[in-house]
């Protein structure tokens, strides 16, 4: 009887010891998985819509219209570089659209939030030259944001499971999940 009883204890360590390895795994490819999202989302441009109209428009805004304060100015040159860059790439016929890095994207947004206008005429051209086609480039980066933020959720859960020392079988639904969406790739 005694040593059934030691069968059984040695199969559930053992048990607990491959889903160990296995949640560990999981959190290391998690972690590859969020450094190569930030690289992907330092070196990615997100497409602006208009081309060269929307970029000369976001340029005169930049340089003239755009309102700063201290550190900000930083944010103002930067974000004209990347404009001129990109004006730079259409004019050569490099490409046909106009394309910014998230940081940017981000960028003029914050300084457009500060506009003040008059009339209808200007709210019609602020809106179709710049605003309408920034927030859809924004709407682009707040995608691979979103994928981001659930990768580095995701790590967190199989983090506290291994910290917690949870069997399997005790695993709530969602870390069930991120191992079954993980399993092929963990070796």
């Amino acid at each position: 009887m005694n040593m059934a009883k030691t069968e059984v204890k040695t199969e559930v360590v053992k048990t607990k010891d491959a889903t160990l390895e296995k949640k560990t795994k999981a959190a290391e490819l998690l972690k590859k998985n969020i450094e190569d999202m930030k690289s992907l989302m330092d070196k990615k441009v997100y497409l602006v819509e208009g081309g060269a109209e929307t970029g000369n428009a976001l340029l005169t805004f930049i340089q003239t219209k755009a309102e700063w304060k201290f550190s900000e100015s930083m944010g103002i040159i930067e974000s004209e570089r990347q404009i001129m860059e990109a004006l730079d790439q259409i004019s050569k016929g490099k490409t046909k659209e106009l394309m910014l890095k998230n940081l940017t994207l981000e960028a003029i947004y914050y300084f457009m939030t500060k506009v003040t206008g008059m009339g209808v005429a200007e709210a019609k051209v602020y809106y179709t030259n710049m605003l309408k086609p920034v927030s859809e480039g924004l709407s682009r980066v707040k995608a691979d944001k979103d994928k981001l933020d659930q990768l580095v959720r995701d790590l967190g859960t199989i983090e506290h499971a291994i910290d917690q020392g949870v069997s399997i079988e005790d695993e709530d639904t969602f870390v069930k999940e991120i191992m079954g969406e993980l399993d092929g790739q963990i070796a």
